[in-house]
């Protein structure tokens, strides 16, 4: 597990880090700089010129535009040619840049203009361009002279290609620390250095398409700096198998979990083939399949290991149905059911009935968002100890939450938890990057595994199968949803690799777990 911050958090930290332990702001800065230094010594290696490179420095007039100072003083002390340019009033330069600056001049390097960079005085091109323009405390678009800069670093990358490297320090100029959002224009770098944690604009999109290659160094911010005040997201990047719950050795198919996944209807069939079978393939020890007559062939051809329950469309269902909750430790429902009579019947009986954990995904998402009894129903359903997990991609989260998709994007890291707290839940919201929430925890989880190869029809069944299979395990809903989703995400992941984003499908992820799971 790692963090992302927010830029309130990361500045409280920093500030701890300073007056709580007595680490100095320069000291902080020297060692942020540094770090940025080696990643353009590495660049400049690999790319074994003789000459000496030139270097643009871009600072502004806060502390940000203080590491720019420090890397100019470094890079010129290693022997590159090297000219900074800082944009902005003068007036507001902060005290941490104006002794930055002086310590420059001290070694040589002079503060040249913009117009002078820009204009024809200059027969030099450079090799590389460091933004340090702004930090993670950027809120407004950019305007005026910034607005230039940024446009002047763009267009020199899209002239030079690879042979300019555009580096930004802690964070895309232009990029939102809190959201990702673009504020009018941004730095498009090649590689971001980023400090102790990274940021949720960062990881977010669209600012995680700017930071082109990302690396989180350890300047010395340590989590001793949270003073217990642990950050309000996080997200995982490590190896699977160190995540999974353990499997007793003495267990059997029935203490594994059986799950019962109600899916598919009379004209849907591969909704519940996908999610059984990810169900499966996640460790549930048995799983049932309650579905359409007209799709019991194609479940016992390509599922042998599942168990089957079938109606018929005229038929009543409730006996069967309610039978089959007893047995089962989780029930799936929604991937295909539809939401004419018979799709609404089943989920009648599964919130009138079921008192066993539950995921609800698709076509029980949307009778839920028509049915304000049913809504009542899902706000009272984990009293007793039952795990509810709702997966709705973006659209039918708007249509549970009663707003607009767009501002639903706008604010996915808070409307999420705002649902799961009415519905006293875990909710699971499906975009580029996924977001979970849960009543019960303070933390949000982003998920950054996963690619665009995955918007494809069937992809959320196979989430649900995975998350049915984690919930009967000893952990909680929230943790059973950012398991299932990181997993999820990794397998579409292995798929693209394989396949290409736009060939795979949904069935390609699922055939993923065997080896994600490994």
């Amino acid at each position: 597990m790692k963090y992302a911050v927010t830029s309130q958090e990361m500045k409280i930290y920093d500030r701890n880090t300073s007056e709580v332990f007595g680490v100095s702001s320069e000291v902080l800065m020297e060692r942020a700089s540094l770090k940025v230094v080696e990643k353009i010594d590495l660049w400049a290696k690999e790319r074994k010129c003789e000459r000496r490179y030139r270097a643009l420095v871009f600072a502004g007039v806060g502390n940000n535009g203080g590491d720019g100072a420090v890397i100019a003083r470094l890079l010129k002390q290693k022997g590159y040619l090297v000219t900074l340019v800082v944009i902005g009033d003068p007036t507001k330069m902060s005290d941490l840049l104006l002794k930055q600056l002086k310590t420059c001049e001290k070694y040589g390097i002079i503060t040249d203009t913009f117009s002078n960079v820009t204009g024809n005085l200059y027969s030099l091109e450079w090799d590389i361009i460091i933004d340090a323009l702004f930090g993670i405390g950027l809120s407004r678009n950019i305007t005026g002279s910034f607005l230039k800069a940024i446009e002047y670093i763009n267009s020199c990358k899209e002239e030079k290609k690879s042979d300019l490297l555009v580096i930004s320090v802690d964070i895309p100029s232009g990029v939102n620390a809190d959201n990702g959002k673009v504020m009018g224009t941004a730095v498009r770098a090649d590689i971001t250095v980023t400090f102790n944690q990274i940021k949720l604009g960062e990881i977010l999109y669209p600012g995680c398409e700017y930071c082109g290659n990302l690396y989180v160094e350890d300047v010395g911010i340590t989590d001793d700096s949270f003073l217990g005040r642990e950050p309000s997201a996080f997200y995982f990047d490590e190896k699977i198998a160190g995540l999974l719950p353990k499997r007793r050795k003495d267990s059997n198919k029935g203490t594994n979990g059986k799950v019962l996944i109600v899916a598919g209807s009379k004209n849907v069939s591969g909704a519940c083939i996908l999610a059984a079978s990810a169900c499966i393939r996640s460790g549930a020890g048995m799983v049932k399949v309650m579905t359409a007559i007209e799709n019991a062939e194609i479940v016992k051809s390509l599922l042998p290991e599942a168990l089957i329950d079938v109606y018929e469309d005229f038929e009543p269902v409730a006996d069967k149905l309610m039978k089959d909750i007893e047995w089962a430790d989780t029930v799936v429902i929604g991937p295909g059911i539809g939401i004419d009579i018979k799709g609404d019947e089943l989920l009648n009986i599964v919130l009138n009935n079921c008192d066993k954990h539950l995921v609800m995904d698709a076509d029980a998402l949307n009778l839920v968002a028509m049915n304000s009894e049913y809504r009542r129903l899902l706000a009272h359903y984990s009293v007793g100890g039952r795990k509810l997990v709702l997966t709705p991609h973006l659209a039918e989260f708007s249509r549970l939450f009663g707003k607009s998709v767009s501002e639903c994007k706008d604010n996915i890291l808070f409307y999420p938890k705002e649902l799961a707290k009415e519905l006293r839940c875990t909710v699971v919201c499906k975009d580029a990057r996924t977001i979970v929430s849960d009543s019960n925890e303070k933390k949000i989880y982003i998920n950054v595994s996963g690619n665009d190869g995955m918007a494809t029809a069937g992809s959320g069944d196979v989430l649900s199968g995975i998350i049915g299979a984690l919930l009967c395990l000893e952990n909680t809903s929230f943790e059973a949803a950012c398991l299932g989703t990181y997993i999820h995400g990794a397998c579409g992941d292995n798929a693209a690799a394989k396949h290409g984003k736009y060939a795979m499908v949904a069935s390609d992820i699922a055939a993923e777990l065997e080896d994600i799971l490994r």
